[in-house]
């Protein structure tokens, strides 16, 4: 693990710096949109934008590498993505934002598979685990970074943007002057969605549930926050706080689920979400450190949901199918990203900020019901049947599914074939 981490540090800080520039680009973004009044819907079909671009990067930039390799197409995202946001503060209209976010989810989509992959081949199954957290602590570090910088300048201006920029080129800089082997990229087994849902309805449903309420959370988050007549400084605060709550309880919460039966495990954190955003909802009307600290307690319900539902899927499958269902279901994520900003911004354009958490606090509601149906439709998996749990930034990235461990359990030739449904 040491030597890993060792022959790695140019690689995590490359990532560190990338994250930093996505964190403060999404708050930038919903700071400005707001303050340019393009309105709520608009705003949030802007920021879906990048959901959009991300999915069709988990499609294309895998085709891409393994006809140019890593090094040639990293760096040509990674200059992608630097001048789209520049485009954002020369060019004011909402159209054109809308499009650059899509490219800007293209290129990111891109870089994290890149960077994942590298991972990925620098670990081995004693490690990979270890090695995976030490990389989603380094994405929210930065994200968090990010966030925090967003205080550092003036948002009507292009100064902002150019940091963003500054952040992802230097981050070009250590990834492609490492010396380490580059990886092979394999595009992923065909598998059909129905294959997915019938291997693990709750996971699907899950997964597509909770790309809503990310995309929501992390693409209007600042929106609303600047709604509630927040400063620059507030707003940094509030989206770091959301990361914080992930941070601190993420790895606690997957590794009970090793202990106990892991539907049990995202019944109770589903129903955690749904208390901790009406307390966030009236915590509205109190201090902004009552905000913040339960910011801190709806990111830490909500964020590893993420990890919960592939862990969960994970336990009905071997190791041949794991790769091709888990990139199904990063896909299903995407789709759900896409229209979460979009939803929230109709409401909140109906009710104003006030309608921001109720609507999380729904969406929880209805997964919820989902779970505790799907826990009488079928029998728990034994514990010691369960696939390790591994936690996994909560995000739409294809590369996700190969850093997973192979499950331990071994079906039968009859359930390789047709898998329970979960």
């Amino acid at each position: 693990m040491r030597s890993a981490l060792l022959s790695s540090w140019t690689l995590f800080f490359g990532i560190f710096l990338f994250m930093a520039g996505n964190g403060l680009q999404g708050a930038l973004l919903g700071n400005r949109a707001e303050a340019l009044a393009f309105g709520d819907i608009i705003t949030g079909i802007i920021m879906s934008g990048y959901f959009v671009g991300f999915m069709v990067g988990s499609f294309l930039v895998p085709k891409m590498v393994s006809r140019v390799g890593h090094v040639r197409v990293f760096g040509a995202l990674a200059g992608l993505a630097s001048s789209s946001i520049l485009i954002h503060g020369i060019f004011e209209y909402a159209f054109i934002w809308g499009m650059m976010r899509v490219v800007t989810g293209f290129a990111y989509s891109g870089m994290y598979i890149v960077a994942e992959s590298w991972i990925n081949d620098k670990a081995s199954n004693d490690t990979r685990g270890s090695l995976l957290s030490v990389y989603m602590i380094v994405n929210m570090l930065g994200m968090i970074i990010g966030l925090m910088l967003l205080s550092t300048g003036d948002p009507s201006s292009t100064d902002l943007f150019i940091m963003v920029s500054v952040l992802v080129s230097i981050a070009v800089i250590p990834i492609l002057m490492t010396a380490a082997k580059v990886p092979d990229i394999q595009d992923p087994e065909p598998v059909s969605l129905y294959r997915a849902f019938r291997t693990s309805p709750l996971a699907v449903t899950g997964m597509a549930m909770h790309g809503i309420t990310s995309s929501v959370l992390f693409g209007m988050g600042a929106v609303y926050a600047t709604k509630l007549g927040y400063d620059l400084m507030e707003i940094s605060f509030f989206m770091s706080a959301l990361m914080l709550g992930a941070m601190v309880l993420q790895y606690p919460l997957g590794k009970l689920s090793d202990i106990i039966d892991r539907r049990t495990i995202i019944l109770i954190v589903q129903v955690l979400a749904v208390v901790t955003a009406m307390l966030a909802y009236f915590a509205e009307s109190m201090s902004f450190y009552f905000i913040l600290a339960a910011g801190i307690l709806y990111g830490g319900t909500h964020t590893p949901l993420y990890s919960l539902n592939i862990a969960h899927a994970n336990d009905y499958l071997n190791p041949n199918q794991i790769g091709a269902t888990s990139s199904k279901l990063v896909m299903i994520n995407g789709f759900g990203a896409i229209f979460g900003p979009p939803i929230v911004g109709y409401v909140m354009n109906i009710f104003g900020p006030s309608g921001f958490y109720p609507t999380m606090a729904a969406m929880h509601l209805m997964m919820t019901a989902i779970v505790v149906y799907r826990m009488f439709a079928r029998e728990s998996m034994p514990n010691q049947a369960q696939a390790p749990f591994v936690a996994v930034p909560s995000r739409s990235t294809a590369m996700v599914t190969t850093i997973h461990p192979e499950a331990e359990w071994t079906e039968t030739e009859d359930e390789v074939q047709d898998p329970p449904a979960a």
